[in-house]
Parts: C-alpha cells; structure tokens; sequence
C-alpha cells in the first residue's frame, strides 16, 4: 500500500513538472514503441513477424502525446502489420511500403485523435519473419 502511494505521488510530481525548454526547440526526440509480433498473411500456415520500431517526431511535447496515445499508436501498428501479404514481409521493397504504410496510418489515426499528425518518421530497428 505505502508503494502505491509513492509510485502515485511520483507520477503526479512529474505530470505537475514543467516541460522542459526543448518542447518548442524543434529537437528531435525519438520514441522506441517495440516490440511487435503478430501474424500475417491471411489463412493458410501460420506466419510471424517480429518488428521493433522507433517513431521519430519533433518536440518533447510530441513525444509525451505519443506516449499518452501508445495503446492507439500500437493498435495501428498491429493491425497494419497482421493484413501484410508474404510478399511485403519478405522483400525490402515491401518492408520499405510497410514503414510507409505505417507512417501514413499512425499519421491518419493522430490526426484524427489528437488533431495534429505528430510522427516525422518511422523507422524500423529490427524486422524479422517466419514464413
């Protein structure tokens, strides 16, 4: 009981904390949000893919509303990734359409949600698959 109210007074202590100056500097700030492993590749013998991704956006405030809107962000992510054809997994054409793919529904989705598309860049860290 004693740990929940420290873990609870320290989360609060850092909501209430000012920002940091870097939250309208530009700065790029990089915002890991690994692993994945779903299935793809529709019926048939089952197939994985394991991805590790990082977003890149600009500003720390960027990145805190990445991370209040991680379960949005990793539903997208997982949905793109589990209706991905054998061959967009297993080229570097493909994976190249997947991380664009991704960019532009996470982009969609935050637009959407928070009113702003927030994510520059994704880039994968780690991609392998079984199939």
């Amino acid at each position: 009981m004693r740990l929940r109210v420290i873990y609870l007074l320290l989360a609060l202590s850092l909501l209430l904390a000012p920002l940091p100056t870097l939250a309208n500097s530009g700065e790029v700030i990089y915002v890991p949000i690994s692993p994945f492993v779903t299935n793809y590749g529709g019926p048939g013998r089952l197939k994985y893919v394991k991805v590790d991704m990082t977003l890149m956006v600009t500003g720390v405030r960027n990145a805190q509303v990445i991370e209040n809107n991680l379960p949005l962000v990793r539903n997208t992510v997982v949905m793109n990734l589990s209706r991905q054809s054998e061959n967009n997994v297993v080229t570097p054409r493909g994976q190249e359409r997947i991380r664009q793919q991704l960019l532009d529904d996470l982009r969609h989705v935050l637009e959407t949600q928070v009113g702003a598309p927030l994510v520059d860049e994704v880039l994968f860290t780690n991609f392998i698959y079984q199939n």
